[in-house]
């Protein structure tokens, strides 16, 4: 009987485990994380140039139903698509992809090419 329970708990750990490794996990959670905060843009660096641009103050909210709204501090207001690739490794933001190097609930960090731009929370 014992080992019954100990095998039936072994199989419902590795089957969440499994599912939480899927790309479809890992889609829904990216685009959760993305959609959950306003993004401000931190940092920018040109790695080309090995330097770090000052940016225009602006907040960046992704909108579940893929619009991006730009918003910069005088209240001038952006919006394009956003699109996130099927295993989540790329953000595709009006006509440019970037790779996402770093997400999470503070951070955001996505690059392109030799620029990288890194993202914080509001």
């Amino acid at each position: 009987m014992k080992t019954n329970k100990i095998r039936y708990i072994i199989f419902v750990l590795a089957a969440i485990f499994l599912y939480s490794c899927s790309d479809e996990y890992n889609y829904k959670q990216t685009k959760r994380l993305l959609i959950k905060h306003d993004w401000r843009i931190n940092t920018f660096v040109d790695y080309s140039q090995n330097q770090t641009t000052e940016f225009r103050t602006a907040v960046f909210d992704f909108l579940d139903d893929n619009t991006l709204i730009k918003i910069y501090e005088n209240n001038d207001t952006v919006r394009t698509q956003w699109e996130l690739s099927e295993d989540s490794d790329y953000l595709t933001i009006g006509s440019n992809t970037f790779r996402i190097t770093e997400l999470s609930n503070r951070v955001l960090s996505i690059r392109y090419g030799e620029v990288e731009m890194f993202f914080v929370s509001e």
